[in-house]
């Protein structure tokens, strides 16, 4: 991806360059062409990065005594999509979603860490 934008860049300056020598273009309006040039294509790059980024979501089973305590703290925190407790089980379901795994892991941690639960399994969510 970034030998493209930096052939694309090369490309660009190639063309300014030119443009500048037949037209007799200033460097004061070269440069602020070059300037707008480069910003619209910092934009469109950005844009592009951030259609690339996808969000991990995962489905955490909860063990744990009280299920509708836990359910209630747990859908508090930033992440928890969805939180239910289970019936005729100790267990509570959350669905959570970061926007990497690193994110999620913190997540987790915070979930574990909550006082009442006993153990969670995690299931990513394809």
């Amino acid at each position: 991806m970034f030998s493209t934008l930096f052939a694309e860049i090369e490309a660009r300056y190639r063309h300014e360059r030119l443009l500048e020598e037949t037209l007799g273009v200033g460097p004061s309006v070269h440069k602020a062409v070059q300037e707008a040039r480069m910003m619209q294509l910092a934009q469109q790059t950005q844009a592009s990065v951030a259609e690339n980024i996808r969000r991990v979501s995962a489905y955490v089973f909860v063990s744990c005594a009280q299920p509708k305590r836990i359910v209630q703290a747990l859908s508090r925190l930033p992440g928890v999509i969805k939180a239910d407790a289970l019936l005729g089980a100790s267990e509570a379901v959350l669905v959570v979603e970061r926007h990497n795994f690193e994110a999620l892991q913190s997540l987790l941690t915070e979930v574990q860490s909550t006082p009442g639960v006993r153990k969670i399994s995690v299931k990513l969510a394809a």
